[in-house]
């Protein structure tokens, strides 16, 4: 049983990060430009978590002809930088907006406002950008973007609902900044990490335009639960004042594309794991919800499986809503979850929940696995199970238990993969 267990988890782990290995970002920026007349020029705008990726592809397709290039990127960008005389690499706050991403927003004002010979502006977008970048309007501050984060976790707001509360008041997003787009015309390719409403809200519709009524904005703010009334006040005027913006807001010829999504990573994930022996179900690429509502659900599929050796995969985003001091993320939180669930299927079974960009917010952690003995070996070592579930404690005792998995920056951002293997029953 132990061999069939070690085996499982091997597989597993694979599983869940072999997809890396299949993908090149170049060969999907290519056909992008097929098209293009060769004697056009590019500036080029790279924000998110793998904006440096994403810009060393468009550099390969596209070389001489980037005539200027912005990268917006995160302080745990990994690995050495390419030096080209015309870029400028600037570092943002994440996940909490602070004064290094108010810092990006200006810069990214003042390099789209400043005059270029180039044909086109090409904006590389991908998850991360909202923190990493933003300009608040008026009189909304930094600190106040980090309390409307903070209570959107303690509201269990999803990704879309938080991207158009900051979409509301930025002079950015929601097709702001398209407004200082000075080319005769513009694209963006986006990597898409948002599974409820795809790329229109990745970087909170950085480069689509979005023009919320005051009703609509109204149950935004509601939907976020904020008691400080002068927190509400700013918000609103910072709401009118963006409105006013886009009121008078006149656009190049702008394109939105598709560069990669979710589905890329299920289905090189399922892929492997058929390829492995395995009988595959998938539950899909919009995995989304409460983590408990969704451990329930992936639960009930488990318990329908049949005799044989059986891969359950999907990607997605959960929700936690997070409450006390605890340390964790959403990966490790589902993982912990699961522990409690295997071992009611009568057999042999791994779960394993990763970030598909490496960080599972916390740094050096891309996930966790667990395993059918999960919950037992925790009270053998005094972790009290369902404490660690309540106060969202997760990460101390997965590292206690070994379960936690190594992350780096992998230069994707296609939300999080998570994969159960089931052993066939009786081995």
């Amino acid at each position: 049983m132990r061999s069939m267990d070690r085996s499982l988890r091997s597989d597993a782990i694979e599983i869940s990060r072999g997809w890396l290995d299949e993908v090149d970002l170049a060969s999907l920026i290519g056909p992008h430009f097929d098209n293009a007349d060769r004697s056009r020029l590019f500036d080029v705008v790279a924000i998110g978590k793998a904006a440096r990726q994403m810009s060393n592809g468009v550099r390969d397709v596209l070389g001489d002809r980037v005539q200027r290039e912005l990268l917006v990127v995160s302080g745990d960008e990994q690995g050495p930088a390419r030096s080209y005389a015309n870029r400028r690499e600037v570092v943002g706050d994440h996940p909490v907006p602070a004064e290094a991403s108010l810092a990006a927003g200006q810069y990214l004002a003042s390099f789209l406002d400043a005059p270029t010979t180039s044909n086109e502006t090409v904006f590389l977008v991908s998850g991360g950008a909202s923190s990493l970048c933003a300009l608040p309007a008026p009189p909304l501050t930094m600190s106040d973007l980090a309390q409307v984060w903070v209570a959107s976790l303690k509201a269990g707001l999803d990704i879309t609902q938080l991207n158009r509360l900051r979409a509301s008041t930025s002079l950015i997003s929601g097709g702001c900044v398209l407004g200082r787009v000075r080319t005769a015309s513009s694209r963006a390719l986006i990597m898409v990490d948002n599974v409820i409403s795809g790329p229109r809200w990745v970087a909170s519709g950085l480069t689509y335009d979005y023009r919320p009524s005051a009703e609509q904005w109204g149950q935004l703010v509601g939907s976020l639960g904020v008691q400080d009334p002068e927190l509400v006040k700013r918000l609103g005027l910072a709401f009118e004042c963006r409105s006013r913006v886009m009121e008078g807001l006149v656009t190049a010829s702008h394109t939105n594309e598709v560069l990669a999504e979710p589905g890329l990573m299920l289905g090189l994930a399922a892929l492997d794991a058929r390829q492995r022996g395995y009988d595959v179900i998938s539950l899909g690429a919009s995995v989304h919800g409460d983590v408990e509502d969704v451990v329930g659900e992936w639960t009930r599929v488990l318990r329908t499986l049949g005799d044989g050796p059986h891969c359950l995969i999907g990607v997605g985003e959960v929700t936690v809503r997070v409450g006390g001091a605890g340390r964790g993320g959403r990966c490790q939180e589902f993982a912990w979850r699961m522990a409690a669930e295997l071992p009611q299927l009568g057999r042999e079974a791994v779960f394993v929940a990763r970030s598909s960009d490496g960080r599972d917010f916390i740094e050096g952690v891309a996930g966790a696995f667990v395993e059918t003995r999960t919950r037992s070996r925790a009270e053998e070592l005094g972790i009290d199970y369902e404490d660690v579930a309540q106060r969202h404690d997760t990460h101390g005792a997965l590292e206690a238990l070994d379960l936690l998995i190594d992350g780096s920056h992998t230069g994707w951002n296609l939300c999080d993969l998570y994969v159960a293997v089931l052993g066939a029953s009786g081995s």
